[in-house]
């Protein structure tokens, strides 16, 4: 009992001190009295000071509870009665944000850490007798008084309880002397052991009573006007509840944020509370509605979104992981009807759009039904409706459950215009985009996971449209159909997905970009982050996806002349689309390009994107457009040139490094016409280019080309000889710059060799139009008409192919080349025969003039040449016929040659005018220095040589005789023409009969060493047969001198006969008498005596050309006046030959 008596005074002193110490006031209290039998606890004299100590702010006269030992059963405070006299509270505010003379307290108690979970309490029978409120506003200048302030509650509570309660609910007051009061409705506490507090407000402002709340509100309560219909139940039931029930008005609100700036407006809300258990916060609504409600949503750069603002500080506790972890605040609602009319969102936006995005929608409409957060609750049935002016309405129907987290229903997107929305596509997209989209779907969001069904989307009149030079998308309309989508399976499926009228304009730079992708913004950089587990893939089909009507434009800036290419009627087919390795698409694709080509593909892909099987199917594809592609590899301009294409195409391993390529078909290069650059005249063109039966395999193996007949039509060429002394042919590969060591690639294992076969090829309306500009005038031929066939060629076939080539020269000289050639083989090989045969040689004075110095005035050229080439040696003929050559007019050339051209003609010319010349050459194609052009022109420049300088060894190597045609040989002193004299003489007159042109000089020549003594014999035997006729004359009168000839037997006498007549001196005897000599000496001695003078040879040099002359005229029947005889030659000096001097020597003419 003695501690009993010493409690009061201890918790009065405990009660000022915490006062003091957690809140920083002055507490007195003038008697504290606790009963422990009633558990009583009074105080009288309460009073607690302002910060000063001095100023009073709270007192009351006495303060009595009665405690109930329940609170130990409950773990709660329960107190029975609660009764407070005359309590009086001086408020001041301060400023206008909200502080007042007990902010401080609040501050603090605010700071103070909870202790964990919040105190259960029950309090019944609460009583306030008495009361004041005293509230001096230095803000506005004005104090307010609430006087004799009455209250009475049965009960309070934060867990369900019976309570024993007596009070009858109550509220009175005089509010600056006016009087204020609210009563129950019912009799207390009747058979329904309820009573009710009668809450009536009628428009009340409520704006005028913001300022005065002791907190800073993160809005402003611009206006609201607030009436009530209300009924506050208190029922002592078990267990004990208050409910709150009526209705509610809310008129013309608006609040704006602390910026002034308007959140939210509403003509008027209407809340028919069914019941709001203030002990269980269970709420039951009939009906919430609200009409024409605006609401302005705005998320900016600077201040983030606006209604952030509102909501409270984060607290440092972290937030529950779970809704298990915290109570749900909606635990216990239910909503009958929840109506929302007329209502309007005002939504901007500068961060996700650029520029700022202002949307403003219109007309929603909102219907919720049987809205309850139970887990056994039944979905809420939704409708909703919403529109955007002109730019789009949204429909959704279908059912919300909240405890579970999920949405269902049919959601409707109408007439939405992109281009209103086109600044939240200006962050990701720099081009203007308009379209107009409808979608519907079945929606179904459970939890996190999203599920579309039978979604049909239709995207019309879209166009996206950056700079200029960026090109363009566009089409006509886009229809989605039949999509459906599990996020919780990862997968999408589509019915059909279908683009008509689509019109693409894409356009590459300079710099080889293409202009779409500068409508994609650059991305962000990223900083690095943990890599989160792969997630699996998602798994997406597409049934059926085409493209009618389509069009491509593409414009390639990055080549010049720039490429233009335009697809027309595109029509696109896939069927079969996923993201399944294991299925194939099938496809297909038609078009036009650039209006004259068409092209037809038709096939499937599959075996993971690794088979490709394509039937194509192409006409006039206009190759020359994409010329400017390759035109650095080719010195020429392509100004016309089509390609056509049948077949199928095979690709394996498509994704791979190597795929492997075949083809099997038919392709053409037809009406191809090309230029060399800055010329107008056709260089190159043909009518076509056939592969027919073409068989072509890439990447698995040694590369296979095989063609069953390739056939080449109405072809040309331009050969043009540069002045330089260059072919234009050599000028088409455009030189590469050669990779230097450093960038030079490490060699690649070698591959195996192209396998190449051309069953037949067939050539068919040639024309090669040669011009030589190495010469002055300029030279020009044609080859025309060129026809024929060649057999099989193949790379791994060492069997030649037959060749048969036949046309004309300037349509008019037939020419014809046949024989057998394997190009391909390794090394070549080539056997082959051409001729041509009657081209006139007019057409070749400009070669005369240059290289001869004569133009020519009439004559035909025929050739027969024959090639062979084995194993990389060359043996060939050619035979070359000239036909009435005939030379004009002297033509000065510093180039022509010294050579009298005109002798070598008539040397080479029968007589019917007509030059054949062989030249045969042979060598190893290996050799770099070796040309087989170089070596015909050398044989025929020593030909010609040959026949100017060594013209009897030519007519001689034709005739017979060699080059000892050139002179005739005679016995020393002797003029008769010896056999073999004769024989020669027969052969060089056949060659003058085959050659009429030439004439012959004959020189006849003695040697003055040998002839001497020829012409003494002669002189001797002349006067031995002078002797015999002087004796046989007497004996005969009618013999002549030149009739008798010399017996041997009869020399001895004739010499003796002679000797005698002599009147040299002789050898005599003793007696000085001529003595007889044996015949020896005395022919000796006659020889001796004989005297030869320089007349005696020149009439021996004369003698000699006189019977060759005579034997060629009379025997030989050569023309006299082709044969000119020359001033004999008296000495053996100039002859370099190793013939006798005792000759006759012939000069040509």
């Amino acid at each position: 009992m003695l501690s009993w008596a010493f409690l009061p005074g201890y918790v009065k002193r405990i009660a000022i001190e915490q006062t003091q110490q957690q809140i920083g006031r002055k507490l007195e209290l003038d008697t504290l009295n606790f009963s422990p039998l009633q558990l009583t606890l009074r105080i009288d004299g309460v009073r607690l000071y302002e910060a000063d100590a001095k100023t009073l702010m709270f007192s009351a006269q006495s303060v009595l509870l009665n405690l109930s030992l329940s609170s130990l059963f409950h773990q709660a405070l329960v107190v029975e009665e609660f009764q407070l006299s005359k309590p009086s509270l001086h408020l001041q505010r301060l400023d206008t944000h909200g502080r007042y003379n007990l902010s401080d307290i609040l501050d603090k108690l605010a700071a103070t850490p909870s202790s964990g979970a919040p105190l259960r309490f029950a309090i019944a029978n609460i009583e306030l007798h008495g009361g004041s409120v005293e509230l001096d506003d230095h803000v506005l200048d004005k104090q307010f008084r609430v006087s004799e302030l009455e209250l009475g509650l049965p009960f309070i509570s934060n867990f369900p309880k019976a309570i024993n309660s007596v009070v009858e609910p109550k509220l009175s007051a005089r509010i600056n002397g006016a009087g204020f009061a609210m009563n129950a409705r019912s009799t207390p506490f009747a058979s329904s052991l309820e009573t009710r507090l009668a809450i009536d407000l009628k428009k009340l402002d409520l704006a005028q009573f913001v300022g005065y709340l002791p907190i800073s509100l993160p809005l402003e309560i611009r206006r609201a006007v607030l009436s009530t219909q209300l009924d506050l139940v208190f029922s002592r039931a078990k267990p004990a509840h208050i409910v709150l029930r009526g209705a509610v008005r809310l008129q013309d609100v608006l609040l704006n944020d602390l910026h002034a700036s308007p959140l939210l407006q509403v003509a008027e809300l209407r809340a028919d509370i069914k019941s709001l258990d203030l002990l269980t916060s269970a709420l039951e609504l009939n009906r919430l509605q609200l009409q024409s409600p605006q609401v302005w949503l705005a998320i900016s750069r600077k201040a983030g979104l606006n209604w952030a603002s509102l909501a409270p500080a984060s607290s440092a506790k972290p937030a529950p992981t779970s809704p298990s972890a915290s109570p749900s605040a909606l635990a216990n609602l239910k909503l009958q009807d929840l109506v929302i009319a007329d209502g309007q969102l005002h939504f901007s936006d500068d961060v996700h759009a650029q520029p700022q995005q202002q949307v403003e929608l219109q007309n929603i409409s909102l219907h919720l039904q049987g809205l309850a957060s139970a887990a056994t609750a039944a979905p809420a049935r939704i409708e909703l409706s919403l529109a955007s002016g002109d730019a789009g309405q949204l429909e959704f129907s279908g059912q919300f459950a909240p405890h579970a987290g999920s949405l269902d229903g049919k959601l409707v997107l109408k007439q939405i215009a992109l281009a209103s929305y086109q600044s939240f596509l200006a962050p990701v997209l720099h081009a203007q985009v308009s379209g107009v989209l409808n979608a519907s779907t079945e929606l179904a969001v459970h939890e996190q996971n999203l599920s579309l069904k039978a979604l049909s989307l239709q995207l019309e009149k879209l166009r996206v449209q950056g700079k200029p030079a960026d090109g363009s998308l566009a089409w006509s309309s886009l229809a989605l159909d039949g999509l459906a989508l599990d996020s919780s399976a990862r997968s999408v499926t589509m019915e059909k997905l279908a683009v008509n009228g689509l019109q693409l304009d894409v356009q590459r730079d300079a710099q080889a970009r293409l202009g779409m992708l500068n409508w994609l913004a650059p991305a962000a950089s990223k900083s690095a982050a943990t890599t989160a587990p792969a997630s699996p893939a998602w798994k997406v089909m597409l049934a059926g996806f085409s493209v009618q009507d389509g069009k491509i434009r593409f414009t390639d800036h990055a080549v010049q002349p720039q490429v233009a290419l335009s697809a027309e009627a595109i029509g696109l087919q896939l069927t079969g689309i996923s993201s399944d390795a294991s299925s194939a698409t099938q496809f297909s694709l038609q078009s036009q390009l650039n209006r004259k080509g068409k092209f037809n593909l038709k096939g499937q892909l599959g075996s993971a994107w690794q088979a490709l099987d394509v039937a194509i199917d192409a006409q006039s594809l206009p190759v020359a457009a994409l010329y400017p592609y390759f035109s650095q590899y080719l010195n020429v301009e392509l100004n016309k040139g089509d390609a056509n294409a049948k077949g199928q195409l095979t690709v394996r391993k498509l994704l791979q490094a190597t795929p492997e390529i075949g083809y099997d078909g038919a392709l053409s290069l037809n009406d191809f016409r090309m230029f060399e650059p800055g010329s107008d005249d056709d260089f190159l063109e043909w009518k076509g280019i056939l592969l027919d039966g073409v068989h072509a395999r890439f990447g698995a193996a040694a590369p296979l080309v095989s063609v069953k007949k390739l056939a080449l039509n109405d072809f040309f060429a331009r050969v043009i000889l540069s002045d330089k002394g260059r072919l234009n042919l050599e000028n088409i590969i455009v030189p590469q710059p050669a990779l230097s060591s450093a960038a030079a690639p490490t060699s690649a294992p070698a591959s195996a060799p192209a396998i190449i076969r051309i069953a037949q090829t067939a050539l068919l309306g040639g024309n090669i139009n040669f011009t030589d500009h190495f010469i002055k005038p300029n030279y020009r031929a044609n080859l025309t008409n060129l026809s024929g066939n060649i057999g099989l060629i193949a790379s791994d076939n060492p069997q030649a192919a037959d060749v048969e080539l036949h046309g004309k020269v300037d349509d008019d000289a037939p020419l014809l080349i046949a024989g057998a050639i394997n190009p391909l083989s390794a090394p070549i090989f080539i056997d082959i025969t051409g001729s041509a045969n009657g081209l006139e040689l007019t057409r070749l004075t400009p070669y005369a003039a240059k290289y001869a110095g004569y133009a020519i005035e009439k004559g035909k050229l025929s050739m027969q040449v024959s090639y062979h080439i084995e194993k990389g040696q060359l043996n060939a003929n050619n035979s070359v016929n000239l036909d009435q050559l005939t030379f004009g007019e002297r033509i000065d050339s510093p180039t022509a040659t010294k050579l009298p051209l005109t002798l070598a003609i008539a040397l080479l010319r029968d007589n019917e005018g007509r030059i054949a010349i062989n030249l045969p050459i042979s060598g190893t194609l290996s050799d770099p220095q070796f040309s087989v052009g170089g070596i015909i022109f050398k044989v025929l420049v020593n030909v010609i040589t040959k026949a100017v300088t060594s013209p009897f060894s030519l007519l001689g190597s034709m005739f017979g005789g060699g080059a000892e045609l050139a002179y005739i040989e005679f016995q020393p002193g002797q003029s008769i023409l010896a056999a073999a004299a004769t024989e020669k003489l027969g052969n060089l007159a056949q060659a003058l009969t085959q050659r009429s042109g030439l004439k012959l000089d004959i020189i006849g020549r003695v040697d003055p060493a040998s002839d001497t003594e020829g012409v003494r014999r002669n002189l001797l035997d002349s006067q031995l047969r002078e002797q015999k006729w002087r004796d046989m004359h007497q004996k005969d009168r009618s013999i002549k001198a030149e009739q008798l000839t010399l017996e041997d037997s009869e020399r001895s006498k004739y010499i003796e006969l002679l000797y005698r007549a002599a009147k040299f001196d002789k050898p005599r005897n003793v007696l000085g008498i001529a003595r007889s000599l044996p015949t020896a000496e005395a022919e000796q001695l006659l020889l001796k005596n004989l005297s030869v003078s320089a007349e005696d040879l020149r009439v021996l040099a004369q003698k000699r050309a006189d019977g060759v002359r005579d034997y060629l005229e009379q025997v030989k029947h050569i023309e006299r006046e082709r044969l000119f005889l020359i001033a004999p030659k008296l000495s053996a000096d100039g002859i370099s030959d190793h013939g006798q001097p005792n000759r006759v020597d012939f000069e040509i003419k």
